[in-house]
């Protein structure tokens, strides 16, 4: 059993539109972003249906931030509208149950 392993997935310097899709195992997630120009910034988290991809965190327009959410287990992606130049961190939040 491995105690507080890092999950962190960071995505440097792309461009508009979707990213390929990644796995979250669930709880609470460090997320930040650091963009260029005007925009917004959707996470999405694949629905039950298997096919239908819906937001989690909707329209991020600032070019830096960040905050914290609690997440489920699945399949998201990111979809970035018209920023540029966009470096997208999700790093989940060890606890002393893991």
């Amino acid at each position: 059993m491995t105690y507080n392993t890092p999950e962190r997935l960071v995505q440097s310097n792309i461009g508009t539109g979707t990213t390929a899709a990644f796995t979250l195992r669930g709880g609470s997630y460090w997320i930040e972003t650091k963009s260029t120009g005007t925009g917004t910034i959707d996470l999405q988290r694949l629905g039950p249906d298997g096919s239908t991809y819906t937001a989690r965190i909707t329209q991020i327009t600032a070019t830096a931030g960040q905050q914290t959410i609690s997440l489920p287990p699945g399949s998201y992606r990111w979809v970035v509208a018209t920023f540029t130049a966009n470096y997208l961190e999700i790093c989940r939040i060890p606890t002393a149950e893991d």
